[in-house]
């Protein structure tokens, strides 16, 4: 800023500095204003304002910071009264006539906040009523040993009278041990037997099942070994290591032969679980990179891909993919599909949507929009107005998640509350859009919402659809930890039985189901030849402790 004092605004007819961030934002309001929006143009002002005063508050702790550390050259400062004058020059500017407002949100905002409180306020006087216990320690399936702590004979006799004291009952403490995982090996000898006479022909007694050929592992070391790497991320090498230091030194050749028949074992029940996954009312999919070694290319390592699909938010299935292209991918997995699909505006799902491949349902992602107006917050002020009808979105969802509705009251709540604030989105959108190069970033962001705004609206009329795509993402995060540790899977086929292992676990994770006991039961069950039309007995969704008798614990 120039040393020239800003409480005297110079007359319009005098020539003033073009500030390029004040322009686009007086001509964003001008032609809101010119299509008679005026409340629109006033949320517009209000937001660039308020996203202003905060960006000066980041640099004003950013000054303060600089100076504690001991730069001595003075830092202008930016007085909130001068940003008041810009703000009435804008509005000035605009042609809008003055309006007094004690802050940047807007009456619809403070409103919908006022019922959110009141909803959550009425969920929390609903639990009161009924006070629950303090929750203790949650302890499941762990070792009990009792102990009795017996009072000294000594101390036995009354201290003041003298006389032997009586029992009267006994208090519980407790302490929690910690023993470190021990291996246990089971050695079989197998009598063998024979004929003495004929000398012909020699019976042993059955050995018990194995769950690999050739394996001495067990069903629970095997599920061990799973989960430890592909819900815990720790690398074969690692694990090897590990166990080395308990005195098992297993070579890593053997643990990757142990995965690798384990990763087979449960196909069957992955494509069981991809057939539920296609059944689903509504699928969501996205994917992330995964390198894996390949001698037959140039680098020796080729850029996979895993797919993520999921069925209406609980049942999780992976597919690997040995290019990173698109060249194979969502559109073979759910072909024929003709019901919603949610992804983002990847130019991969296109066939699923044109008829080419299916002739599905589109559902779009407003976080994937959202982020590139955030992307530039930094240097473009105008984005403050549509992130917060974004924002308003959200909230809307969150007053229905206060409200516990179902989807039928959800869509009622939606067409009343959001229908409104996507109106008033569109209109910004196509007024900005308009007076803004194509090529600019700013134009591309509005182009994202423009173009997809058919698939990124439909969740107004059904209430089971879902804003974002985000819990997809979430389903991701196990693939993108992993490979920081493993780097990379050691072939295109270790990839897909690495697919079939994260589909299992992740799926236990949303039914909440504990992985190393599932798999120690169900690797047990394949292996002793599990009837494949009984299948879909073994999801997580319908699985069963072991010791469970009628009752099914994780659902139908």
């Amino acid at each position: 800023m120039s040393d020239t004092n800003l409480t005297t605004v110079a007359p319009a007819r005098e020539p003033q500095r073009d500030i390029p961030a004040l322009r686009q934002v007086r001509e964003s309001a001008r032609a809101l204003l010119q299509a008679g929006k005026s409340e629109e143009t006033w949320e517009l002002l209000l937001s660039t304002l308020e996203a202003v005063l905060v960006k000066t508050q980041e640099l004003e702790l950013l000054v303060a910071k600089l100076r504690r550390g001991g730069r001595s050259s003075k830092s202008e400062r930016i007085d909130p009264a001068q940003l008041q004058l810009l703000f009435e020059e804008l509005i000035r500017q605009a042609g809008l006539p003055s309006k007094e407002d004690g802050g940047a949100e807007t009456e619809e905002d403070a409103a919908l906040e006022r019922e959110i409180t009141e909803a959550e306020s009425r969920r929390g006087e609903r639990k009161l009523e009924t006070p629950a216990k303090r929750p203790d320690l949650q302890i499941r399936g762990v070792e009990r040993q009792t102990h009795k702590a017996e009072l000294p004979q000594g101390q036995r006799n009354c201290a003041r009278c003298g006389r032997p004291l009586k029992p009267m009952g006994e208090d519980i403490t407790r302490r929690l041990e910690y023993v470190p995982g021990r291996f246990i090996e089971h050695e079989y000898r197998l009598q063998k037997y024979g004929c003495g006479a004929c000398k012909e022909g020699v019976t042993t007694a059955p050995a018990p099942p194995q769950v690999l050929n050739r394996c001495a592992a067990d069903a629970s070391l095997l599920a061990h070994l799973v989960v430890d790497k592909y819900a815990d991320h720790t690398p074969l090498h690692r694990r090897h290591r590990i166990w080395a230091r308990d005195g098992v030194d297993i070579p890593v050749t053997t643990l990757a032969d142990w995965m690798g028949g384990t990763g087979e074992l449960v196909t069957p029940l992955v494509e069981c679980l991809f057939q539920r996954v296609l059944k689903a009312y509504i699928i969501g999919t996205d994917a992330t990179g995964l390198m894996v070694l390949d001698p037959t290319t140039p680098a020796n390592i080729q850029r996979g891909t895993m797919w993520a699909l999921i069925g209406d938010r609980n049942d999780v299935v992976f597919r690997y993919t040995p290019t990173g292209e698109g060249a194979s991918g969502p559109w073979q997995f759910l072909s024929g599909r003709t019901g919603y699909i949610q992804a983002d505006a990847s130019n991969v799902f296109d066939r699923l949507f044109n008829g080419k491949a299916a002739s599905a349902i589109e559902l779009g992602c407003w976080c994937h929009g959202r982020r590139r107006l955030v992307a530039l917050q930094e240097t473009d002020f105008r984005v403050a107005y549509p992130l917060k009808l974004i924002a308003r979105l959200y909230r809307v969802e969150h007053l229905a998640d206060a409200r516990q509705l179902d989807p039928q009251a959800r869509a009622a709540l939606r067409k009343e509350r959001c229908q409104p604030t996507l109106e008033k989105l569109k209109r910004w959108l196509v007024v900005t859009a308009a007076a803004e190069p194509p090529s600019s970033d700013f134009a591309q962001a509005c182009a994202y919402f423009l173009n997809h705004w058919t698939a990124l609206t439909r969740f107004i009329e059904d209430g089971r659809v879902s804003l974002d795509n985000n819990h997809v993402e979430q389903q991701l995060r196990d693939v993108a930890l992993g490979r920081k540790n493993y780097l990379f899977a050691g072939s295109h086929d270790a990839a897909r039985r690495g697919a079939n292992f994260y589909s299992l676990l992740r799926t236990c994770a949303q039914y909440d189901v504990p992985p190393v006991p599932y798999l120690t039961d169900v690797l047990g069950k394949l292996a002793a030849g599990w009837d494949p039309k009984r299948l879909d007995r073994l999801l997580p969704h319908r699985w069963r402790p072991p010791d469970a008798s009628t009752k099914n614990v994780h659902g139908p």
